[in-house]
């Protein structure tokens, strides 16, 4: 692989960078920003600016009407679920324009996976390009919907090159970064603080400064409101959602109550995250990787955790490119990177072709990086395995996923007081397009995360040592 990452592969990662930049420019200056969850948190920026609740329906409200192109409900509003540290820097770009600040946020979104894939790149020995085709899908699926995860991604892949390299502290700090998707960040943070002695600091400080920061953005009390009020709120809102890739609407799904598939949920995320925290640590103990603290708990989490959509998935997609590229027996890795392109691939949007596109470049780039042999045969074999790809993704959208229908919301209402998660979910309810049972692109992803897996445990297993490239 080292020929791809010559002059001609610099070339190509500079010029992929720029063009998923413009992409990213494009959508935002579109001028979707009300149809985006950015809406909701430029608005509960805007709030803490202005030292109201971001937490409840009002001013969120008001704010996101001013932002949306066509009318919604009367009730409507949507949430922004995230810790005062995250809203302060929301506060500063609510201060511009909000298309201004919606180009501003997709550019970053956009950096963030450039980052990481200069960092997976080095872990994996791969082409930084391929990684960063591999994580195109989902990124872009971030800026189209306005969401956080590749600014976490990022803080994770940073922090495990750090830790790679020799330099926990500074991993410490950027670790604890990717605090700002707290249910995924979460394992990262605990992992490394554990089993990364020379990090243990800077976290502690690091942690400090974010705690710290939250008082000073939204105070003491919106603090304990948003862990004691609104994430639980929140929960019991999207049980119901349709494009949930939690334990908890699985088991919502199947006939079990509501609170009792919310009790399973947690149970289970609290057993991944220690699954996963410590598998990392036998892996840093015996194999020396300690690069995957912060890559393989969040990835443990994002199977059936709590509060996951499709673009929290690509949080997993770094642990599965190294857990893959080093396994040594050529069947093992090839079945675990036909799982990775599972991952990579956006299964929940209609197959337009633009869409078609980004999925087969995405599936492209994952086997690229990962299929072993000469040049001329990875390419021939990406190029066929990015070619199926795109075929079983518009025979699971024809086949496996119900038709969507007109989106039509039924009479509710919101009190300006109340928690936004509870409008949220009142919301959910009065529209059914948006509650319908549909399973098939959570399966495809699951099997993905559990085929890898799988395939990680056997290497492990049978080698007594693992190549630290």
């Amino acid at each position: 692989m080292d020929t791809m990452n010559g002059p001609a592969g610099r070339a190509a990662f500079a010029v992929l960078s720029l063009v998923l930049a413009v992409v990213a420019f494009a959508l935002a200056q579109r001028g979707l920003v009300g149809h985006q969850s950015f809406k909701a948190f430029y608005c509960a920026g805007a709030a803490v600016r202005h030292r109201m609740d971001p937490y409840r329906v009002e001013p969120l409200r008001s704010c996101e009407r001013n932002l949306e192109a066509s009318p919604m409900p009367e009730g409507y509003v949507e949430p922004a679920p995230q810790p005062g540290y995250v809203l302060a820097g929301f506060a500063l770009l609510s201060a511009l324009p909000a298309r201004l600040a919606a180009e501003i946020f997709s550019l970053a979104l956009v950096c963030a996976s450039v980052l990481s894939a200069l960092a997976l790149g080095r872990l994996i020995r791969a082409p930084s390009y391929a990684v960063l085709l591999a994580l195109a899908p989902l990124t872009l699926l971030n800026v189209a919907y306005g969401e956080i995860p590749p600014l976490a991604l990022a803080a994770i892949c940073v922090g495990a090159y750090l830790l790679h390299v020799g330099r926990p502290a500074a991993a410490g700090v950027v670790v604890c970064l990717a605090l700002i998707q707290p249910n995924v960040g979460l394992p990262a943070v605990v992992a490394v603080l554990i089993f990364a002695p020379g990090a243990r600091l800077a976290i502690l400080l690091t942690g400090a400064a974010l705690a710290g920061l939250s008082a000073i953005a939204i105070g003491v009390g919106s603090n304990a409101e948003y862990f004691t009020r609104v994430l639980p709120l929140l929960a019991n809102a999207e049980i119901v959602a349709s494009d949930q890739y939690s334990l908890s609407r699985l088991l919502y799904v199947l006939g079990t109550p509501s609170d009792i598939a919310l009790l399973v949920g947690k149970i289970w995320f609290a057993v991944a995250a220690i699954g996963g925290i410590f598998a990392a640590g036998w892996l840093t103990r015996k194999r020396g990787q300690s690069d995957l603290l912060p890559l393989l708990p969040p990835a443990a989490v994002t199977l059936f955790g709590i509060y996951l959509h499709d673009i929290q998935i690509l949080i997993a997609v770094p642990a599965a490119l190294v857990l893959a590229a080093r396994m040594h027996k050529e069947p093992a890795r090839s079945l675990a990177s036909l799982f990775v392109v599972l991952l990579v691939t956006v299964w929940t949007q209609a197959p337009r072709p633009a869409v078609l596109l980004i999925d087969a470049a995405g599936a492209f780039g994952a086997l690229l990086c990962l299929l072993p042999g000469a040049a001329a045969r990875r390419i021939a074999y990406a190029a066929a395995g990015s070619l199926t790809a795109i075929v079983a993704v518009v025979l699971l959208q024809h086949f496996a996923t119900p038709a969507p229908h007109d989106l039509i919301t039924h009479s509710f209402s919101a009190s300006p007081d109340e928690f936004s998660p509870i409008a949220w979910g009142r919301y959910l309810r009065a529209t059914p397009e948006l509650t319908r049972t549909v399973l098939a692109p959570q399966l495809v992803t699951w099997i993905g995360l559990l085929g890898v897996f799988a395939c990680a445990l056997a290497a492990n297993f049978q080698k007594p040592t693992l190549d630290q490239s």
